[in-house]
């Protein structure tokens, strides 16, 4: 956990033209050519933003998105984009929660859209929307599904964005073409795999902590897992001892990261966070810098966004 907290993306180091694929449901790999071991390029992971609440820090995550957009980065996003608890028939609501430009009659249709126009900036460098448990319950109950409107709109504005469900895998694939068409050689490729899942644990003393080794055993292949959903925001190493298929044994090191949230919740004294969560939660996501190594694998760098 002792990654110091710096500014986004230290260097200009633009990603050049990624290839976004789609393999199943869940699984997307996103395609992209290097030509030096000494490159790194960034990605921008958030989650739980919670869009359409009053309570989102939406300058914040539009800092954090300009940042990300000004050196050359790509985002991801895990969950809990939109609040979505503002509906006719939802328990939940309350007047107070609720934007002025979403009242409406047609409530769903005007976050969608609004979400959209909010995100439009910024279309062509997201490259994944992935569901969390406020997106599912409006899909359970009122048989609406909040992120395919949402990454549809964005697609029109020229994204790339593929809408992913609440768990799955994102492969990042790095490659040189072997040689050229009058010498052609074998294609060197350098990946890394990102196991995802929006969250089920919680945590208030752990902080969620506990459930990277859960996580782990469910996703061995990984070498970073990603969660949201509890609000919290930690990066923790996992070393794995292993053997290599040449005999050799090596030691190396997987990550457990949760990616905070955009909705400041814990203010003004009194409310849901303040009865029943108590605690108050870290704001904003994880920058991912990645390098592919000149031997094997990729380099991992972590930090959180502020």
């Amino acid at each position: 956990m002792g990654h110091q907290a710096v500014g986004l993306f230290s260097a200009n180091r633009k990603i050049p033209m990624v290839e976004v694929i789609r393999h199943s449901p869940e699984l997307m790999e996103l395609r992209i050519p290097y030509t030096s071991s000494k490159t790194q390029f960034n990605f921008f992971l958030a989650s739980d933003i919670h869009l359409d609440n009053p309570k989102c820090k939406r300058k914040l995550f539009a800092k954090h998105l300009n940042e990300m957009q000004e050196k050359g980065g790509k985002a991801l996003f895990f969950g809990d984009l939109l609040c979505l608890m503002q509906g006719k028939k939802d328990r939940r609501g309350d007047k107070s929660s609720i934007r002025p430009e979403h009242l409406a009659g047609n409530y769903f249709d005007v976050v969608f859209e609004e979400a959209a126009e909010f995100l439009k900036p910024w279309a062509k460098d997201i490259v994944m929307i992935g569901d969390g448990n406020h997106e599912t319950a409006i899909i359970n109950h009122n048989e609406v599904n909040p992120l395919r409107h949402v990454s549809r709109m964005l697609q029109a504005h020229g994204s790339k964005c593929e809408h992913m469900g609440y768990q799955g895998f994102v492969w990042f694939t790095f490659y040189q073409k072997g040689g050229d068409d009058a010498h052609p050689k074998q294609e060197k490729v350098r990946r890394l795999t990102l196991a995802f899942h929006h969250g089920a644990w919680g945590g208030v003393v752990s902080k969620g902590i506990n459930g990277g080794m859960r996580y782990f055993s469910i996703f061995p292949s990984a070498n970073i897992v990603v969660n949201g959903h509890n609000h919290e925001r930690t990066i923790v190493e996992h070393p794995c001892h292993s053997v290599m298929n040449s005999g050799e044994v090596f030691t190396d090191v997987r990550y457990h990261c949760q990616l905070g949230t955009y909705k400041e919740e814990f203010r003004g004294g009194g409310g849901f966070a303040v009865e029943k969560i108590v605690m108050p939660k870290a704001i904003g996501g994880i920058v991912m810098s990645l390098r592919p190594r000149l031997s094997s694998g990729v380099e991992i760098v972590l930090q959180p966004a502020v």
